[in-house]
């Protein structure tokens, strides 16, 4: 079975991310469908046993120095991790954009 995702993505909507320690593996009488499933779901996660992390973006591959910035500033930005370089270039872009 293959999972793919982001993990530096923003948590679900409702309910916790299987990763959460908020939600137990164990299920209770007392819980909520919705606890039931999250403790399944929690449960079935903890069973993978291989994890491949594929770090180089395909799909910007190829880039020109501004396609390069513009990557480095989200990647900067997806691990909360903004230079004051990224900030610059982000005003820059909105600036121009907005005008």
């Amino acid at each position: 079975m293959i999972f793919s995702g982001d993990f530096a993505q923003l948590p679900p909507v409702f309910g916790s991310p299987l990763y959460s320690g908020t939600v137990g593996t164990q299920l209770m009488s007392r819980m909520t469908v919705q606890g039931q499933e999250a403790a399944i779901g929690k449960a079935l996660w903890h069973q993978v046993t291989t994890v491949v992390i594929l770090r180089e973006n395909m799909r910007q591959k190829t880039q020109t120095a501004e396609d390069a910035k513009l990557r480095t500033a989200l990647e900067n930005m997806r691990y909360a991790a903004c230079t004051p370089e990224d900030i610059k270039f982000f005003e820059k872009l909105y600036c121009w954009k907005a005008s």
